[in-house]
């Protein structure tokens, strides 16, 4: 069996690399979560402050760490950087307490929606940055934009503090290939922040089975980018959550879900980068002089204490009062976020079963179906999804989205057959949005006329057909290629996707006389 992969050598900084000492004290702060406060050269740049409950009232930073913010509010902060719209990011409560004088660096997405809720919410002094595009607010302090370039709108921030290179990727999926390198300090996300696997109705030992291996994937996918930037040193960050609300307790069952803590993986990551330092911190720490992890922050005593202090934030949820969905407002609702979508649509459809408080419905979308059908029984539905009535009134006044929704772990969904469906989950994750859309369209007709490689014999495209990896990264075995971002595969011999979802790869055989090397082989 042949095997071959691009992920490069066990070991991820080379002799000459030797870790470096931490910026000087007060340089960097770690709020928790993917919060920041970096001071360098007289200014002050404040990252993705996040302090109150999201997506729903469920979500809620792990541990604590409201009694920071206080000073937050309080800080004479002359930047802020925004990476992405996420509730666990963009924290509206605290942006509306914040000086609007403020200087706001955001990444420039193709739907401009961070740019158009930062200027509703007063703040119109903005930095707006492309891939790779730098602004020097100082003569020692740049930053540099990192984008997830597909349909995603995620982003990452190197902060340049006079050559010290702090790379904060959060949970930035930037194309492999385009990371920056030599970096001395990378922050990124190691726990799930999907509603995959664990909000799909399994059986007991399918859910941990796809459990483990979600977990496994993204161990895989942060060595990668711990060994291709070169990190000296890395700091656990962007999760995991916690749950509050005692409806959601179940998810925070660190060994059964895709939300576990560091220790999960620290004896893997010490044995597959032994020469990184791993920087554990509490919320507050400053980076030069961090305490490391508290063990009395992950008992049941120091949950439920947590749980009794935001008792009415968790509770604020439940207690608001909306008014049942009818099948016509649920009607309108889908109509509209298919006409907003037709191109990308083309003549997919689906049916669906919605499932809501006691309310039951068949929908079936899709261009060739026509108008939107309700009935009274489901008709063989490949998905449904349950949705209680006041998120889906939610949903229905635009109030939050279905991602939101999702990431809520409030909803619960079941698919027959297991296999993703990625139109489906990107009319809802995206389709209020168009431009993202647009550009999946643009990435399928990438795949099917854009930029090839060869590797192994086989001319296939570059850019990965689910999420747009860069597929030069990609791991060949046995004639399977899997991609490091997602870990979906394909057969190269048909292009078939055999785990992940059904969207195939484009491929054909390089002839005999005109294969070149392997694109991997430099």
């Amino acid at each position: 069996m042949s095997t071959e992969s691009a992920l490069g050598p066990a070991v991820s900084v080379g002799p000459e690399h030797e870790p470096t000492c931490l910026p000087a004290p007060g340089a960097i702060r770690h709020l928790g979560h993917a919060g920041f406060v970096v001071a360098h050269a007289g200014l002050s740049l404040l990252i993705d402050p996040w302090f109150h409950p999201a997506f729903l009232g469920a979500w809620f930073p792990f541990p604590d760490n409201r009694e920071l913010l206080p000073d937050v509010l309080a800080g004479d902060h002359d930047l802020l950087y925004l990476s992405h719209l996420h509730e666990d990011h963009f924290d509206e409560r605290v942006l509306e307490r914040l000086d609007r004088g403020i200087t706001v660096v955001l990444p420039r997405y193709r739907s401009r929606s961070l740019v158009k809720r930062m200027s509703a919410l007063g703040f119109h002094d903005q930095v707006v940055l492309g891939h790779r595009e730098s602004f020097t607010p100082a003569p020692d302090l740049t930053l540099t934009m990192f984008l997830d370039t597909s349909h995603k709108e995620d982003s990452g921030l190197l902060v340049d503090l006079a050559g010290y290179r702090f790379l904060d990727l959060n949970d930035c999926n930037t194309p492999l290939s385009e990371l920056p390198g030599d970096i001395d300090l990378l922050s990124a996300q190691f726990s799930g922040a999907m509603w995959y696997p664990n909000a799909y109705a399994y059986p007991q030992e399918t859910q941990r089975k796809k459990t483990a291996e979600v977990r496994s994937d993204l161990f895989d996918t942060l060595v990668r980018k711990v060994r291709l930037t070169g990190a000296r040193a890395y700091l656990p960050s962007a999760g995991p959550p916690v749950f509050l609300d005692p409806e959601l307790a179940r998810f925070n069952d660190r060994d059964e879900t895709i939300f576990p803590l560091w220790d999960a993986f620290a004896d893997d990551f010490a044995a597959a980068c032994p020469r990184v330092r791993v920087i554990e911190t509490a919320p507050g720490d400053d980076l030069a002089a961090p305490t490391g992890p508290v063990a009395l922050l992950r008992t049941e005593a120091y949950l439920s204490a947590y749980r009794d202090r935001r008792e009415g934030e968790w509770r604020a949820w439940a207690m608001r009062e909306s008014e049942p969905v009818s099948p016509a407002e649920l009607d309108a609702y889908l109509a509209r976020l298919q006409s907003w979508n037709k191109r990308f649509l083309g003549d997919w459809r689906k049916d669906v079963r919605l499932t809501s408080d006691g309310s039951s419905w068949s929908v079936r979308l899709g261009r060739i179906a026509g108008d939107i059908v309700f009935e009274e029984e489901p008709v063989d539905p490949a998905y449904t999804i349950e949705v209680p009535q006041r998120v889906l009134r939610a949903i229905v006044d635009g109030a939050v989205g279905w991602e939101e929704a999702l990431l809520s772990m409030r909803l619960g969904l079941a698919r027959d057959p297991d296999v993703f469906d990625l139109t489906l989950m990107s009319l809802l994750r995206y389709g209020e949005h168009p431009a993202q859309t647009m550009q999946m369209v643009r990435e399928r007709e990438s795949a099917a006329n854009g930029e090839s490689i060869e590797r192994c014999g086989v001319r296939m495209q570059r850019f990965c057909p689910h999420a747009g990896e860069d597929l030069a990264h990609a791991d060949i075995a046995a004639g399977v290629l899997e991609c490091p971002r997602h870990h979906w595969k394909w057969r190269l011999d048909t292009g078939e996707c055999v785990s992940g979802g059904t969207v195939p790869l484009r491929v054909e055989p390089v002839p005999v006389e005109r294969a070149g090397p392997d694109v991997s082989d430099g």
